[in-house]
């Protein structure tokens, strides 16, 4: 993996994209609130999902889950980042996704 390699990285979000829109419609429909539990929950349908396919890299869909260096919680509290610039890619766009369709 080329760290300047952005075109297979691209490929992931464009990927990611469309699964994260249609899980969180299905989890807005019925009623819930963005949780920590539902963002780590939809986060591993997500990355499963783009495992499934056997045209990404491992290395670039790694790139967008959270890491262990932020400590996010799993627990059903209400999502809320606080004042962090450093989200991790899947959540902020899990996130994004879920309060632009809210």
């Amino acid at each position: 993996m080329r760290l300047t390699d952005m075109n297979e990285f691209d490929a992931v979000i464009a990927r990611a994209k469309p699964i994260i829109q249609t899980a969180v419609a299905r989890h807005r429909t019925e009623g819930r609130p963005l949780t920590w539990r539902l963002i780590h929950s939809i986060e591993g349908e997500v990355l499963a999902e783009l495992r499934s396919s056997k045209d990404l890299q491992p290395a670039y869909i790694n790139l967008i889950k959270h890491s262990g260096v932020f400590n996010y919680p799993m627990n059903d509290d209400p999502v809320d980042f606080g004042k962090s610039s450093a989200i991790a890619c899947a959540f902020s766009m899990i996130y994004d996704a879920f309060h632009r369709l809210h």
